[in-house]
């Protein structure tokens, strides 16, 4: 991808985004999904970590699952072949789109592909400041990529294991003299299949955005992406064997058929209006419009596998089909800037911002009865299609549909005050408004709409400190809160959840060095939630809620380069989980994080001698015992180890061979479900890309 860094500063609109430094660097020097605008990270009374465009390059992450294992203190829960959950903390994460609250890219939507993004911010923790209802783990910021003031191009082709071939394209055109309208594309085409039989990925994407400095002081700006995803074969995890043990008679099985097929059509619009008012101080309308529709049929076992033969039995009534839509809508409007007092300066934020989200899903009536028994785990390409016409969508009185709606919006305001010269007060909250109510569509007997939720004038509050103990160091402290309504018919018996409700205590320490191309940080920390979703160990579609929850850890990172020409990416993550009550989910939360996590990603380039233009990176990843739903169903620790290796001709092209789990170390990436939801990892693989840059 072209390396546009300083593309934004150089812009006259306000709506650039200042991120410095960034160029050929593992870290950025400021965040903006903490406040709005460019913060310092050693200034954010929060952890916060920022994936820039070189770490994903070197790493050859191409989805953002691939983006978030690589980030200190998240735990990825793969829910299926087109997404992935994310936890920080024991928590689920939000997910903001320019620092707009998107809850579109929380739930299981087949999500974007990486390389319509510029980089990846996570804050780690509570975040109702300007979130308002979201998951208690943080935010996941994810920032597109916006177009630069001269022409710059880029591509890249990609082969590697899994017959996977991958080709992709990024250009950026100024398109008047004066520079005031600028046009950059980020487009892709993916075909791939998997390490688990029968499934099969074909994908394309397109991204345009479209910059306008109306003004020298007004710009607008509007991006779309769309993407079209193909899988055959949908994979869901494997159900548990009879012995309520993890299967390990082949981590390439497959539970669905080579016949089956899940298809997704995505589509995101974004548009907004940014102007300089007086000073530094700015107003921001953007508006964010999500749609995906899809449609998936497979059959899954209808029971578990014997532990001894490894055979299960396959029903045609076991056929899962569905088609439905999801939708979102977003709006933020917020000003801010400095303000002078007391012969000091100050920084006010204030804001309104909505977020709705509409989920329309349909299940099809299967009216076929056949039985396959004796199937093989590994061999469940022999289980025939439905027969032709056994599925309709006709309306009955077992039919099952719903539409969901929910939305919420919420007035919101920070004020980073400095009482003295190296000390700043960081006072904020929100007031939010959460509605959801839901109704039974076709092939359902159609119903009125059923409130499920209903929340008005929740506060979070939010409280922080900074204190800057030399140039270089900071001491912070901060207590903020959260909310997560629970959207949908998330409980076995019907209805949904209650909310769930925390906050989160946390100090520690920052280091910035090199202007902002080093940082380092360590944290304490301490969360306490209640009605947190733990998954129904006897309906895995379905959840049931916890008493007090007691999180509490500490954490350390480094990002950045040390020594010219070595770059690194180091983090521990260290979480305590303490249940109330005695039951049986008191351990549950290895399930979400484990106790120990420790990723880390060394790289070096070559800078002179007969080996000028070599790079050589390293990872090691690290993680303590994985809980399911049962005792039984343990992942032991486990540590993989990645690799890459990379030479530039020149400063335009650049070959690079990049390996994961080297070791081939067999383990489960999740373990949480019955008749699905546990995930073996990936065997060895290998990626190798060939990139140009003009």
């Amino acid at each position: 991808m072209p390396q546009q860094p300083d593309s934004a500063a150089a812009s006259s609109g306000p709506e650039s985004i200042q991120v410095l430094g960034t160029a050929g660097s593992y870290t950025a020097p400021t965040a903006e999904g903490w406040g709005k605008s460019p913060v310092a990270l050693k200034d954010i009374p929060q952890s916060i970590s920022v994936l820039t465009q070189e770490r994903m390059q070197d790493s050859n992450m191409l989805t953002m699952t691939d983006a978030m294992r690589a980030i200190s203190g998240i735990r990825v829960i793969p829910a299926s072949t087109a997404n992935s959950n994310f936890y920080a903390r024991g928590y689920q994460l939000t997910t903001s789109v320019d620092s707009t609250p998107n809850v579109a890219g929380t739930l299981n939507n087949a999500t974007f592909d990486l390389s319509m993004y510029d980089r990846i911010e996570v804050l780690r923790g509570s975040a109702g400041l300007l979130q308002g209802g979201g998951g208690a783990g943080g935010v996941v910021n994810e920032v597109t990529k916006k177009p630069g003031r001269a022409f710059a191009i880029s591509g890249a082709a990609t082969v590697g294991s899994f017959d996977t071939y991958r080709a992709d394209l990024d250009m950026t055109v100024v398109l008047n003299k004066a520079r005031t309208l600028r046009f950059r594309t980020a487009d892709l085409f993916e075909d791939n299949d998997f390490f688990y039989k029968y499934a099969h990925s074909r994908k394309w994407q397109a991204y345009g955005v479209l910059e306008w400095d109306i003004t020298p002081s007004t710009t607008f700006t509007v991006s779309n992406a769309s993407q079209q995803q193909d899988i055959t074969a949908p994979y869901y995890g494997l159900p548990l064997t009879t012995a309520n043990t993890l299967w390990y008679g082949g981590r390439d099985a497959n539970p669905s058929q080579k016949w089956g097929y899940s298809n997704y059509m995505t589509q995101q619009t974004i548009a907004s209006l940014s102007r300089k008012l007086w000073g530094d101080w700015t107003v921001t309308a953007r508006g964010t419009f999500y749609d995906q529709s899809y449609n998936t049929l497979y059959n899954e076992p209808w029971n578990t596998i014997d532990a001894t033969t490894g055979l299960l039995q396959y029903r045609d009534q076991g056929n899962v089909a569905y088609r439905g839509t999801n939708s979102s809508r977003s709006a933020d409007i917020y000003t801010q800037g400095g303000f002078r007092l007391f012969r000091r300066t100050h920084h006010a934020l204030f804001g309104f911002n909505y977020n709705s989200y509409d989920q329309l899903v349909r299940y099809g009536n299967v009216t076929s009865n056949n039985i396959y028994n004796d199937v093989s785990i590994n061999d469940t390409g022999v289980v025939p299609p439905p027969p032709v016409g056994s599925i309709n969508y006709l309306q009955n009185s077992d039919g099952y549909g719903t539409d969901d709606f929910a939305y919420q919006w919420g007035f919101y305001g920070q004020l980073r005050l400095e009482l003295l010269k190296n000390l700043t007060l960081i006072l904020g909250g929100r007031v939010s408004r959460f509605f959801e109510h839901i109704r039974n569509v076709s092939p359902a007997p159609a119903s009125g709409w059923n409130p499920e939720a209903n929340i008005s004038a929740q506060l979070t509050p939010y409280l922080g400190l900074t204190y800057d103990i030399t140039l270089h160091i900071t001491w912070y402290a901060s207590y903020s809160s959260i909310f997560t309504p629970s959207v949908g018919r998330l409980n076995y018996h019907g209805g949904g959840l209650p909310p769930q409700t925390g906050n989160q205590v946390e100090t520690g320490f920052k280091g910035e060095y090199f202007h902002g191309r080093l940082n380092v940080s360590s944290a304490l920390f301490r969360l306490e939630s209640v009605n947190q979703p733990a998954q129904d160990p006897e309906h895995s579609n379905f959840y049931v809620t916890t008493g007090l929850i007691r999180r509490q850890g500490w954490e350390a990172q480094v990002d950045g380069q040390i020594i010219p020409n070595l770059d690194v990416s180091i983090g521990y993550t260290y979480l305590d989980t303490r249940v109330s009550g005695g039951n049986r989910i008191n351990d549950f939360g290895g399930i979400y994080s484990p106790r120990h996590m420790f990723k880390s990603w060394v790289h070096y380039n070559v800078p002179s001698g007969r080996l000028k233009g070599l790079g050589v990176g390293l990872g090691l990843d690290a993680n303590s015992n994985l809980r399911g739903s049962y005792a039984t169903t343990l992942q032991g620790g486990y540590m993989t180890l990645d690799g890459m290796i990379g030479y530039h001709f020149d400063k335009h092209l650049k070959l690079q061979l990049n390996a994961t789990n080297l070791t081939n170390r067999y383990y489960y990436e999740r373990a949480s479900g019955i008749w699905q939801f546990n995930f073996p990892a990936a065997p060895r693989s290998f990626l190798a890309t060939l990139r140009a840059t003009y």
